[in-house]
């Protein structure tokens, strides 16, 4: 199973995402905000890393483009409850996806099995 790196300054939403992902047999990383989802990052090197995009300090947007300064292959999917698009320019690399809040369960899980495709173990 993927290693899911979620960062999210509300501590409820960030133990429940962390819940659910576990509960589906995710090994999960949590970070209050972006310098700590960096140190993490460094440290634990995740398969993908999903990120509020209102954090506190630099924000979701700063810790996609440090991401992809540290690793371009990570996938960052943005968790917004902000009306944000795909089309803006500026996203281009910094994000594969924009969920939208509330996170929808299956949403979630879609775009990691989407986002971070382990090839099978051939015996």
């Amino acid at each position: 199973m993927p290693k899911v790196l979620i960062v999210e300054d509300e501590e409820s939403v960030r133990q429940a995402l962390v819940k659910i992902l576990e509960n589906f047999g995710h090994k999960v990383l949590m970070a209050a905000d972006a310098p700590e989802g960096i140190k993490i990052f460094e440290r634990e090197r995740p398969d993908i890393v999903m990120t509020d995009l209102g954090l506190p300090g630099p924000s979701g947007w700063d810790l996609a483009r440090a991401i992809k300064e540290k690793d371009p292959k990570v996938p960052v999917v943005l968790l917004s409850g902000w009306d944000v698009g795909m089309e803006d320019e500026s996203l281009t690399g910094l994000v594969e996806k924009i969920l939208s809040k509330p996170v929808k369960i299956k949403d979630m899980l879609d775009t990691i099995d989407q986002l971070v495709r382990k090839p099978e173990a051939k015996v």
